[in-house]
């Protein structure tokens, strides 16, 4: 099966310093109109550090990158080496000042590109019984 590519383009970047925050490209603000302080959002990173074709055809690896845990496929696993190196992260908006949100600490480097933002909506992002 034969697959097109298609093109992401970054709405913005991660920035790590004393703090944590999203820094949204000025072209991109309008979507950020309705998000507030104290909202929970789902964050969909490019793992740009990650991404090599080496990295991209690596299927299994060892979790935590600990060569003591065996060997997982990467579908079962929160690495960043995968087909695809996209990140999701839940985190909760601590304060929004412009076209800048500051959330808590996550483990993206400075300069990780934002892919999309996504409102967190419990019913659907936790199901109620997910082994039904």
């Amino acid at each position: 099966m034969d697959f097109e590519p298609f093109k992401l383009v970054p709405i913005g970047v991660v920035r790590k310093g004393n703090r944590t925050w999203l820094e949204i490209r000025p072209e991109f603000a309008e979507g950020l109109n309705s998000l507030r302080e104290g909202d929970w959002i789902k964050l969909i990173l490019w793992f740009h550090k990650s991404d090599t074709p080496e990295k991209r055809r690596t299927l299994k690896v060892h979790p935590r990158g600990d060569p003591s845990n065996p060997l997982r496929g990467v579908f079962a696993t929160r690495s960043p080496v995968r087909p695809n190196p996209l990140a999701l992260y839940t985190v909760r908006i601590r304060r929004i000042e412009g076209t800048r949100i500051f959330v808590e600490d996550i483990d993206a480097y400075d300069g990780t590109p934002i892919v999309d933002i996504k409102i967190f909506v419990p019913h659907l992002d936790c199901p109620e019984d997910p082994e039904g």
